[in-house]
C-alpha cells in the first residue's frame, strides 16, 4: 500500500534512534507532517485557526500528499476561549478533603470512597455538552478525552483544579457532530522521555496522526518548527465500515476494531523504533504465512459480522516484552485468542462459540431467571483476570483454579453478558478459561443491584475491571458503577451447598449511580492496581494505591475515583456488607451537596425490608444526635452550625425515606420525629444559653444552662475525661446529651430550687435564674411543640392522636421528670410573683424587669404544662401496661383540675385576655367562663361605683359584653351554661334574664336543663319567651318531681295548674281559621291535670295533718324540741319496745315540721301510727280514711292495694275485737255504740260519706285478705337499709300480722268488719235521705244528726248528742 522507499532513513525532523535496526515493514511510511509544539500556559486559541470561517472548525496540515480519501468535517463548536491556569482552587466550604491530593470525598461506607478529583482541563469543563470520550491510564498517571476537533490530556492525579493540558488540535475534524468520534490512545513513552505519546484515529476515513511524546505539542504555530507527530491512513476499507475500539496492547502495538467485525494490526514506530505508522489488514486469498496480521486471524473471524458485532477486544498484560495475547469477543459470544508479537506475528491460541455453553450453565444454576435465552443473550465486555497473585489472594478468591496457572496458552477471563429487556436487563458476571482443546465456564455472579438497559447513544461502553489482586470487580455503565465481590464468602453450610452449584451466595454488591440530568455520563475509564510482583512506581504521575481502585472521566464534572478502603476485607470471615444503615449515610451525609454528582434515590428500591430500613434509620438518627457517627465532628469551632448540620442530617434522612417511599411502621417515624425535635430544641437552647452570656455582666458567665451541665446527675449525661482535652462540660453535653433533653430541660427546676434552699445566691442573682429557667423550659417545649405541628407531615405522623395504638413511644415532651417540674416552676412562679410583683415595692432588691418577663411568659409556660398532662395521659390511655394507665388517669385528673386554677389564677395578675385565650385553646369553658363574667362584673361595678363614668369605661364595658356574646356564638352551650351559672352566682337572677348578647336564647336553655334553676326557668318562659306552656311545664315538673317543700310546691302546682286552664281556654283554630272550640291542649293536659289534682289533694291532707299536731309542739324552743314534743304527744300508740317501727315515724314527723313535701308511703305512715285527738274527725276527716285517699291519690298497681291492706291492718288494730265479740249481757243499744266507736266504723262511715262525691271509691279489704301485707318484703323505701334494720320491721309485721289473725279466728273479726260496714251504710243512707226530704222543721231536727259542713254524724256522735238515737238506730 506505502511505497517502502519512503522509509530508508530516519525520518526528517525525527530524532536518530539508538536502537539496533530491525527488518523494515512491508509498507512503507507516510511523508511525515511538521510539528506543532507548546508549553503551558497557554490559550484556548492556541489552536484556532484564525482564517476560518465561523460556521467551520478546521485545522488543516501543512502538506498532504496523501491519497485521494475523502475529508471529515464538523460544524463549529462554539466554547469559551480562555488561558489555562495551574493555578489550584480553594476547596469549597463544606468539602471533605481527602489526605491532601486536593480530592472531595463524595460518598463512603465500610467498602469503598468515591472521591472527586480536582485536576480536570478548563476547556472540558466549560464544554461539558458537546461529545466526548476518552480514558485514564494509571500507568502514566495521564487521563485523555477526545473531542471532534481536539484531545486533551493531562496528568489527573494532580491537586490543581486547572492542571498542565496537552491540547492537540485534530488535523481530520469530523464533518458532522453525529459522526463518530475520534479514537484515541496514549503510547508508552519511548526511553528518552516518561512522557506518554499519543495516537489519534479517525473513524470514518481512517486516517491516523500520531505525536511520540505529548510534550511534542507544545510549540507554537507561528515558531513554524517541524512537527512532531506523524500522519498515515488506513487503506483498504470498506464502503460504510468504520473504525470501533482501538486496543492498546503495549509494547506490541495496538489492535484496531472494525464495525465489519473485522481486525487490524497497528504500529506507530518503524523497526528503528522511530515514529512510523503502519496498518496492516487481514486479506482474502492470503496463506497462512502471508506478512502483516495473518490468515489464520482472518479465519477465524471471517465470519465474525455473522456470529455478531465485535463487542471488545482486550490484549493481556503480557509478563514479557514484545508479546501480548488478544483476545477477540462478539456480542454473540464468540471468542478468539491470539498471541500477538511485536510488528504484528502472531499465532492462533483458541477460537470457540461460548455462547450456548455460557447459557445453559445460567440455567442451570438459576432455573428461576427469566429471560435467560440464547435469543435474549449479549456479551457487553470482558476482562483479563490478573495473574501473579500471591497465594493469600488465590485462596480468597470465589474464581477457579485457573487463577494459579501462567502459560500463555491458558486464557482466563472475565465475561460482563446481558440478558437484554425492553425496561430491564439482567448482567452476569461470568468466568471462562479458553484452552485450545475446550473452553470451560466456571463461577456464575449475577448482578442484583443493576438492572438498567444499555443506552446506545452512551459515550462509553460498559467496561469490567478486576484489577489486582482479583478480590473485587468493578462494572462501569455509562451513569453507574457496581462494585462487585469476587471473593470467596465465609465458610458455611449455605455457602458450601452453593459452591457446589457454582453460585456465589450473597456477597458484597453495591451500585453507584451518577445523575441523569445534562450531559454527566461516563465517557472513559480506567483502573488504578496496587504495585507488586516486580512492578514499581517509575513514572512521577503514577497514583500510588494499596487497594484497587476505579477511575471514571465523567463529561463536565472530571475524574472521579472509586476506592476500595482494605481489599484483604473482601477475604475474610467478617467482609464487608451492604446494610440499610451505610446505604442511608451515603444519602444523609453526602445527598446534601448541591454540586454531589452522585444521586442517592430515585433510580431503584433499597434491597431491605421496610422494618431493616426503619430500625437502620433510628440507629443513625439515634448517632446522629448524640454525635457516634464518623461523619461528624466532635470537636468543632462553631457549636451552633454543628447543632445546625446535625438538624439538616435528620432532615435528610427523612426525606431520603419519603422520596425512596419505605413504608416504615407509625413507631419508627415517631422516633425519626422525636430526635428531629430534640436537636432542634437543643440548637434553640444553645442560642438562649449565648444570649444569655451576652446579657449577663462581666465576670458572670454561668448561665443557668452552664448549671445544669455541671450538677445534672452523673447517670443521666455522658460523663467528660479530663485526660483526653475534654474541659467544657456544657460543649459536650450538647455534643453527646441531646437525646437526653427532657433531663435537662427539667433540671433548671432544679437549680432553681437547690438556689432557694441552699441560698446560693441573693434575691438578684436568684431572679435572674427564675428567669432564664422559665425562658428555658416555655421556649424549649414551645419550640418542640411547634415543630412537631409543623413537620408532622413530613414524618407522616398526626400529632392530634399521640396514641400507643398507632405505634407512638412515650412522649419527651411529657415525660414524668418533665412534667412534674412544669408544674412545680409554675406553681413557684405564683409564688415569686406573689412576692415581688402583686406588691408596690418602693426599693425592690432586684431587676423587676425580669420579674415582668417571668410574668409575662407564665401564660405560656402553663400551656406547656397543660399540653404535657394532656398528650401523656392521652397515649397512657392506650398502653398495656396497667402502671402506665394509671399514672395517666393520674395526669388526666390533674389536667381537669389543673386547668381551672391555673388558668383563673393568671387573672391575679392582670393576664386576663390571656388567661381567655388559653383557656380557650385547652376547652376550658367553666374557667373562660369565670374569668369573662368576672371581667365583665368587674367592670360594671368600677361604672356603677362612679358617679359620672367615663366614655372609655363604659366603651370597655359594651365591648367586653359583646365579647362574652361572640364566645356564645363561637362555643354555644360548651360556654354559655357555665358562663350564666357565673353571673347567675354573682350577679343574681337579673343579670341572667337581662344579659343583651344572647342572641340564640342560651339563657333559656340553660334555666330549662337545670332542674334547680325551674324556679327561674318558667319566669324566664312567662317574661321572655312569653311561652305560657311550657312555663307550666316547668311549674309542674318542679312541683311534682323536684320540690321538697311543701308550701313551694302547692304553689307550684296551683300555678301551673292555672297555666295549663289557661291554655285551655284559648279556643282552637282549624286550618280554615275558624275556631273549633276544642282546644288541642285539653287532651294532652288532662292527664296532667288530674295529676295535679292528686298532689293537691295529698297537700291538702299533709296540711290539715299538721295543723292538728300544730298545737302539741308550737311552744317548743328549737327543732328538736319541736320534734321531742310531737313525737311524745302524737307517737304514744306507738309500743316503745318497737324502737325501729317509733324510728321511722320520727323520721316521717321530722320531715313533717319541716314543711317538707311527704311522699305518700311517709305520708300513710304518719295518718296510721299517729295519734291523733277526737276533734281531728271535724276538723280534716277520720285519718284511715285519709290514708287511703293518699294511697289513692300517690300510689298504683300493687303498691296501692299493698298500702290500703297495710292501712285495714294498723286500723283494725286499733280496737280489741275479742271485747267487741263480747255480746253477753249486752242490748243492741250498747252492742251498736261498741260497734260506732272503734276504728273501723269511722273509717267505714267516712267512706260511705265521701260516695256522694267519689262514688268509685271504696276502698274495703276484708280482715282476712289483709293478713300477710309486708310480712316477707317491706315497701321499695328501706331497700337502701341495713339487713338488721329491715329484719326487726319485718318482725314487727308479723306481729302485727299475727294478732290480727288471732282476732279473725277466735273474734270472728271478719264477720264484725262485714256488720259495721252495713251500719255505715244504713247511718249515711238514713242520714242524706233526711237531708233531702225533710221539711224545714225536718231540717233543723237533722241539724242534730249533721255536722256543720253539712255532712252526716257518725254513730258515736248521734248518740252523744241526740236524744232520739236509739229510734234513729232502729230506723
Amino acid at each position: 500500500m506505502f511505497s517502502p522507499a519512503l522509509h530508508e532513513g530516519p525520518a526528517k525532523g525525527t530524532r536518530s534512534s539508538r536502537r539496533r535496526a530491525r527488518p523494515l515493514s512491508s509498507d512503507a511510511s507516510i511523508q511525515q507532517p511538521k510539528a506543532k509544539r507548546q508549553r503551558v500556559p497557554l490559550s484556548e486559541t492556541t489552536f484556532v485557526n484564525p482564517d476560518a470561517a465561523p460556521e467551520m472548525y478546521e485545522v488543516k496540515p501543512d502538506k498532504l500528499d496523501l491519497h485521494n480519501i475523502k475529508r471529515d468535517g464538523i460544524e463549529a463548536i462554539s466554547a469559551p476561549r480562555k488561558e489555562l491556569s495551574v493555578r489550584s482552587k480553594k476547596p469549597k466550604p463544606g468539602e471533605r478533603a481527602s489526605k491532601g491530593d486536593g480530592s472531595v470525598v463524595l460518598t463512603q461506607n465500610n467498602a469503598y470512597t468515591v472521591s472527586k478529583l480536582p485536576a480536570l482541563p478548563d476547556r472540558l469543563r466549560a464544554d461539558h455538552q458537546n461529545r466526548q470520550h476518552g480514558a485514564v491510564y494509571s500507568s502514566s498517571g495521564y487521563a485523555l478525552e477526545v473531542t471532534h476537533t481536539h484531545a486533551y490530556v493531562w496528568p489527573y492525579t494532580s491537586t490543581s483544579a486547572s492542571p498542565e493540558t496537552f491540547t492537540f488540535a485534530l488535523p481530520y475534524p469530523s464533518k458532522h457532530a453525529s459522526d463518530p468520534l475520534p479514537l484515541g490512545s496514549l503510547v508508552s513513552p519511548t526511553s528518552s522521555t516518561e512522557e506518554p505519546g499519543l495516537v489519534v484515529v479517525m473513524p470514518l476515513s481512517g486516517k491516523i496522526v500520531y505525536w511520540e511524546s505529548i510534550s511534542s505539542a507544545a510549540t507554537l504555530d507561528f515558531l513554524r518548527q517541524q512537527r512532531g507527530g506523524v500522519e498515515d491512513a488506513v487503506s483498504g476499507m470498506f464502503s460504510g465500515e468504520h473504525i470501533v475500539q482501538i486496543v492498546n496492547a503495549d509494547s506490541v502495538g495496538f489492535v484496531l476494531a472494525f464495525s465489519s467485525g473485522r481486525l487490524a494490526y497497528m504500529n506507530v514506530r518503524d523497526i528503528h523504533g522511530r515514529p512510523g505508522i503502519s496498518v496492516q489488514f487481514l486479506r482474502s486469498g492470503l496463506s497462512n504465512n502471508a506478512s502483516g496480521f495473518f490468515g489464520s486471524l482472518r479465519h477465524a473471524l471471517s465470519s465474525s459480522a455473522l456470529r455478531g458485532d465485535i463487542a471488545a477486544a482486550r490484549a493481556s498484560q503480557g509478563t514479557k516484552i514484545g508479546e501480548r495475547v488478544v483476545v477477540a469477543a462478539t456480542s454473540k459470544g464468540r471468542l478468539s485468542c491470539w498471541k500477538v508479537y511485536r510488528g504484528g506475528r502472531h499465532e492462533l491460541l483458541a477460537d470457540d462459540d461460548v455462547r450456548e455453553k455460557v447459557v445453559k450453565t445460567i440455567q442451570q444454576t438459576y432455573p428461576d431467571a427469566e429471560g435467560s435465552s440464547q435469543d435474549a443473550f449479549e456479551v457487553v465486555d470482558f476482562t483479563f483476570v490478573p495473574r501473579g497473585l500471591d497465594k493469600k489472594h488465590v485462596d480468597m478468591s470465589r474464581l477457579s483454579q485457573a487463577l494459579s496457572h501462567e502459560q500463555d496458552e491458558l486464557q482466563h477471563l472475565l465475561l460482563l453478558v446481558a440478558f437484554g429487556g425492553r425496561r430491564h436487563s439482567r448482567y452476569v458476571l461470568v468466568e471462562v478459561v479458553i484452552s485450545a482443546k475446550d473452553v470451560d465456564v466456571g463461577m456464575i455472579r449475577p448482578l442484583t443491584s443493576y438492572s438498567t438497559p444499555i443506552r446506545q447513544t452512551a459515550a462509553a461502553k460498559p467496561r469490567i475491571y478486576l484489577p489486582r489482586p482479583g478480590l473485587v470487580a468493578y462494572v462501569v455503565f455509562d451513569r453507574a458503577v457496581v462494585v462487585a465481590s469476587m471473593a470467596s464468602p465465609p465458610d458455611s453450610p449455605d455457602s458450601q451447598l452453593q459452591e457446589d452449584s457454582h453460585i456465589i451466595p450473597a456477597t458484597f454488591e453495591d451500585v453507584i449511580d451518577f445523575q441523569d440530568e445534562g450531559s454527566v455520563q461516563v465517557v472513559g475509564s480506567g483502573i488504578e492496581e496496587p504495585a507488586g510482583n516486580g512492578q514499581d512506581d517509575l513514572r512521577g504521575q503514577r497514583h500510588r494505591t494499596k487497594n484497587p481502585t476505579v477511575v471514571l472521566l465523567l463529561q463536565g464534572i472530571g475524574a472521579i475515583r472509586v476506592a476500595v478502603t482494605d481489599v484483604d476485607r473482601f477475604g475474610s470471615e467478617r467482609p464487608p456488607a451492604v446494610t440499610p444503615k451505610s446505604k442511608l449515610e451515603q444519602a444523609v451525609f453526602f445527598g446534601t451537596k448541591n454540586d454531589n454528582p452522585l444521586v442517592f434515590q430515585g433510580r431503584r428500591s433499597l434491597p431491605f425490608t421496610p422494618t431493616e430500613i426503619g430500625n437502620a434509620a433510628v440507629e443513625l438518627s439515634n448517632e446522629i444526635v448524640s454525635s457516634k457517627t464518623p461523619f461528624i465532628v466532635n470537636l468543632p469551632a462553631s457549636l451552633e452550625n454543628n447543632m445546625r448540620t446535625r438538624g439538616e442530617y435528620l432532615e435528610r434522612l427523612i426525606k431520603y425515606l419519603n422520596d425512596t417511599g419505605v413504608a416504615l411502621d407509625s413507631r419508627t417515624r415517631w422516633m425519626l420525629l422525636y430526635n428531629a425535635e430534640k436537636m432542634h430544641v437543643t440548637t434553640w437552647i444553645w442560642q438562649k444559653h449565648e444570649q444569655f452570656l451576652a446579657e449577663r455582666p462581666d465576670g458572670e458567665k454561668r448561665t443557668i444552662i452552664s448549671e445544669i451541665a455541671v450538677y445534672i446527675n452523673e447517670e443521666q449525661k455522658t460523663e467528660i475525661n479530663p485526660a483526653v482535652g475534654e474541659v467544657d462540660p456544657v460543649r459536650h453535653w450538647f455534643l453527646n446529651d441531646v437525646w437526653r433533653v427532657d433531663i435537662f430541660v427539667a433540671w433548671a427546676y432544679q437549680i432553681i430550687k437547690y438556689a432557694w434552699k441552699e441560698r446560693q445566691t441573693d434575691e438578684q442573682g436568684l431572679n435572674r435564674i427564675v428567669w432564664e429557667a422559665v425562658t428555658i423550659n416555655n421556649g424549649a417545649l414551645s419550640e418542640a411543640y411547634d415543630y412537631r405541628r409543623n413537620n408532622s407531615n413530613v414524618y407522616g405522623v398526626d400529632p392530634k392522636r399521640l396514641d400507643s395504638s398507632n405505634g407512638a413511644r412515650e412522649p419527651w415532651t411529657s415525660a414524668h421528670f418533665i412534667t412534674n417540674n412544669l408544674k412545680r416552676l409554675v406553681e413557684f412562679c405564683y409564688q415569686w410573683l406573689n412576692m415581688y410583683y402583686l406588691p408596690v415595692l418602693e426599693d425592690p432588691p432586684l431587676d423587676l424587669k425580669l420579674v415582668e418577663a417571668v410574668r409575662d411568659a407564665l401564660p405560656s409556660l402553663t400551656n406547656c404544662y397543660f399540653a404535657a398532662l394532656k398528650e401523656y395521659s392521652e397515649w397512657a390511655a392506650h398502653m398495656e401496661n396497667s402502671e402506665v394507665q394509671q399514672v395517666g388517669k393520674t395526669y388526666r385528673q390533674y389536667y381537669e383540675n389543673d386547668r381551672y386554677e391555673k388558668i383563673l389564677t393568671l387573672k391575679d395578675y392582670g393576664l386576663w385576655d390571656e388567661a381567655i385565650v388559653l383557656a380557650k385553646e385547652h376547652s376550658a369553658f367553666e374557667a373562660l367562663a369565670e374569668i369573662v363574667v368576672q371581667q365583665v362584673l368587674a367592670l360594671e361595678q368600677e361604672v356603677e361605683d362612679t358617679v359620672t363614668p367615663s366614655p372609655e369605661a363604659a366603651a370597655l364595658l359594651d365591648a367586653k359584653r359583646r365579647q362574652m356574646g361572640r364566645l356564645f356564638d363561637q362555643y354555644e352551650t360548651q360556654f354559655a351554661y357555665p358562663a350564666y351559672e357565673v353571673l347567675l352566682k354573682n350577679g343574681g337572677v337579673q343579670s341572667v334574664l337581662e344579659f343583651p348578647y344572647d342572641k340564640n336564647g342560651f339563657a333559656t336553655s340553660f334555666l330549662r336543663t337545670k332542674p334547680e334553676l325551674a324556679k327561674i326557668s318558667w319566669i324566664n318562659d312567662v317574661e321572655r319567651e312569653k311561652d305560657i306552656d311550657h312555663a307550666a311545664e316547668t311549674l309542674l315538673g318542679l312541683g311534682l318531681n323536684r320540690e321538697q317543700h311543701v308550701w313551694n310546691k302547692k304553689i307550684e302546682l296551683s300555678l301551673g295548674k292555672l297555666a295549663l286552664l289557661a291554655e285551655e281556654a284559648e279556643p282552637s283554630v282549624n286550618g280554615d281559621g275558624i275556631a273549633n272550640g276544642y282546644p288541642e291542649s285539653e287532651t294532652r293536659n288532662g292527664a296532667s291535670l288530674e295529676t295535679i289534682d292528686s298532689e293537691l289533694a295529698m297537700i291538702k291532707i299533709q296540711d290539715g295533718l299538721y295543723n292538728q299536731m300544730l298545737p302539741t309542739f308550737e311552744d317548743g324552743v328549737d327543732d328538736a324540741a319541736r320534734l321531742e314534743l310531737a313525737m311524745n304527744e302524737h307517737g304514744a300508740n306507738i309500743d316503745k319496745r318497737r324502737k325501729t317501727l317509733q324510728t321511722v315515724f320520727q323520721t316521717a314527723l321530722e320531715q313533717l315540721l319541716k314543711h317538707e313535701a311527704l311522699r305518700p308511703w311517709t305520708l300513710i305512715d304518719l295518718l296510721t301510727l299517729a295519734k291523733l285527738p277526737l276533734t281531728h274527725y271535724d276538723a280534716i276527716g277520720d285519718q284511715f280514711f285519709l290514708a287511703l285517699k293518699v294511697a289513692k291519690h300517690g300510689l298504683k298497681g300493687e303498691d296501692r292495694t299493698n298500702a290500703e291492706r297495710l292501712i285495714w291492718r294498723r286500723c283494725l288494730l286499733r280496737d280489741n275485737w275479742k271485747l267487741v265479740n263480747e255480746t253477753n249481757d249486752k242490748n243492741d243499744m250498747d252492742q251498736l255504740t261498741i260497734i260506732g266507736e272503734t276504728a273501723a266504723y269511722r273509717t267505714m262511715f267516712a267512706i260511705e260519706e265521701g260516695r256522694q262525691y267519689d262514688a268509685g271509691f271504696r276502698p274495703y279489704v276484708k280482715p282476712s285478705d289483709v293478713l300477710g301485707v309486708f310480712t316477707e318484703k317491706l315497701d321499695r323505701r328501706f331497700d337502701s337499709q341495713d339487713e338488721g334494720f329491715q329484719h326487726k320491721l319485718l318482725e314487727i309485721m308479723r306481729t302485727d300480722d299475727k294478732q290480727l289473725k288471732a282476732y279473725i279466728d277466735k273474734s270472728q273479726l271478719d264477720a264484725w268488719y262485714r256488720t259495721a260496714r252495713d251500719e255505715a251504710e244504713k247511718t249515711v243512707a238514713h242520714a242524706l235521705h233526711a237531708m233531702t226530704e225533710a221539711s224545714e222543721k225536718a231540717v233543723e231536727e237533722t241539724k242534730k244528726f249533721t255536722n256543720g259542713n253539712g255532712t252526716a254524724k257518725p254513730l258515736f256522735t248521734i248518740r252523744r248528742d241526740s236524744e232520739h238515737r236509739s229510734d234513729l238506730f232502729r230506723a
